[in-house]
């Protein structure tokens, strides 16, 4: 197919809509990939920004002057460091080109100047298109093993590998309201946003107020308030007596600290909250009306102060232990994730219920969860040396939601369904070997300790649905519950098999290794009334 170009000497602009090849620039290398034009803007040309890095030194507070493994705060901002020379800087505008990168998540969109377009492609054929990240290879590398991937290697890489989905592989509607919500966030409306010491580059479009828009952030990592200008976010430090969330402390072991707030009694601070979030999450809805939800921020403790590093919210009285999940981007990697989801399943335990994520879960949500079930499914299966059981008695073991079982399991052909509705899980000691040899739900690196000298929190109410799963199951007909495998999937239970069991509801699975307005800034930055 002929490919018409378009040299970068030539006089013509580069228009919106059109694919180009585009100089990206990642983790210090080059490399020319296809993208197409978003937006065009005179605008300021950013620094490049400051990379974020793991610290662990522990020392949150640091003077702007000291080094530090990521860039300081304090010395990263070019655009609002003097309000005096900002007339001066007002005129330093570049013509910048909002660009979308074919193949990746729109993360990694951001605003090149007009010397890294190459040339116009007025088709995909023979376009060079950004290469897999490292991980993704290795990953792939090392299930082919130097050969093809099978139907069981293609499925596990599958579940635990966040592919982006097309628009040709959705149905109609939610294609058309996947387009639309593009549209309306397709430009990221915040570059970078400072807290404590971190330097962080964002990779969505969050509804901040107009006066925000197109500048950097500076917010307070104890309040949350923050102000597009370096001076007041100084003032503001200075002033700040908060050093810690707002809310109940209800988990504390080592330097790590979990706080439960309300929506309704610290509504401005959950929203902030759901503001510097959205910058890092896609789909987001909930960002101002947080009276319904409770919040639980953990965070990094030191002699300075409480630190945020993530949050989960869930709805009060909802089905759901969970509604929202985040980490953010410097701490991640380190296992606060699935800390994060081990605690919402003890919590809805204590409650006396088995919850379940609200669904539909975000790309990365996803990978969390399927390897957190998995890791909990598998330690359950091998622990009881069962070959086939229900899945709802396996709900009972392991905490789980039915449904999420079955959405797990199924993507490795473990479930089948009965005539009468039942699921049925079936799974031999080998196979259930051969998955844990795969790394299948790898255990979380963190592990939450729920007894009553770390997590201090009780509900103030119950819901019983736990003891009510135990009549239900006891009154059920046995013979369906769980029986020896025999007579394969087409085969009915057999006829006089009866089990008893000590059916405990939690989460705790048995520890065993898998492998074996500008001026009102530090105000309240948005209409609550």
């Amino acid at each position: 197919m002929r490919v018409r170009k378009q040299k970068r000497e030539d006089k013509d602009e580069p228009v919106v809509g059109w694919c180009y090849m585009v100089e990206r620039i990642a983790d210090g290398n080059t490399e020319k990939c296809l993208a197409t034009i978003i937006h065009v803007e005179d605008r300021l040309e950013h620094d490049p920004p400051a990379t974020i890095q793991r610290s662990f030194s522990g020392e949150h507070d640091l003077p702007a002057s000291t080094p530090t493994t990521s860039k300081p705060a304090a010395d990263a901002n070019p655009t609002t460091e003097n309000d005096d020379s900002s007339d001066e800087k007002r005129e330093n505008r570049v013509r910048m080109y909002y660009v979308h990168y074919e193949m990746l998540d729109r993360r990694n969109d951001e605003w090149v100047p007009r010397e890294r377009i190459l040339e116009f492609v007025d088709s995909h054929a023979g376009a060079i298109i950004p290469d897999p990240p490292p991980s993704f290879v290795a990953n792939c590398d090392q299930l082919r093993g130097g050969g093809a991937l099978t139907r069981s290697q293609r499925r596990i890489h599958e579940e635990f590998n966040h592919l982006r989905q097309g628009f040709d592989t959705m149905d109609a509607t939610t294609a058309r309201l996947e387009k639309e919500h593009e549209e309306r966030t397709k430009v990221k409306n915040i570059p970078r946003v400072f807290i404590g010491k971190y330097c962080i580059t964002t990779w969505y479009y969050s509804p901040f107020p107009a006066y925000c828009n197109n500048q950097d952030l500076h917010m307070c990592e104890y309040c949350l308030l923050y102000t597009p200008s370096k001076d007041k976010y100084k003032i503001h430090r200075k002033s700040c007596k908060e050093r810690q969330p707002p809310g109940n402390e209800i988990y504390r072991k080592d330097n790590l600290s979990v706080y439960e707030i309300d929506g309704s009694q610290n509504k401005l601070y959950c929203q902030c909250l759901c503001l510097l979030s959205k910058l890092f999450m896609d789909h987001k809805t909930l960002y101002f009306d947080v009276d319904d939800f409770m919040f639980y921020v953990l965070c990094e403790v030191n002699d300075a102060g409480a630190h945020i590093v993530g949050y989960f919210s869930k709805e009060v009285d909802s089905v759901n232990n969970l509604a929202c999940i985040m980490v953010f981007p410097p701490f991640q990697n380190v296992g606060y994730g699935k800390f994060l989801i081990q605690l919402s399943y003890e919590l809805s335990t204590r409650e006396g219920y088995i919850g379940t994520p609200e669904k539909p879960l975000s790309d990365l949500g996803k990978v969390s969860y399927r390897s957190y079930w998995w890791w909990i499914l598998l330690s359950v299966m091998s622990t009881q040396r069962i070959s086939t059981i229900t899945a709802f008695e396996l709900s009972l073991f392991s905490g789980v939601a039915v449904d999420d079982i079955v959405s797990t399991l199924g993507t490795m052909k473990m479930v089948r369904q009965w005539k009468d509705g039942e699921y049925v899980v079936r799974s031999s000691r080998r196979f259930v070997e051969h998955c844990l040899a795969q790394k299948l739900g790898k255990p979380p690196k963190i592990m939450l300790d729920p007894s009553s000298n770390h997590l201090r929190w009780q509900p103030s109410k119950t819901r019983n649905e736990t003891e009510m799963l135990r009549e239900a199951h006891t009154a059920r007909d046995k013979n369906a519950v769980i029986y020896a495998y025999g007579g394969g999937w087409n085969s009915p239970p057999p006829a006089a098999v009866t089990t008893d069991f000590d059916v405990v509801a939690s989460v705790d699975a048995p520890q065993e290794d898998p492998q074996d307005s500008k001026n009102d800034v530090i105000d309240e930055p948005m209409d609550i009334s």
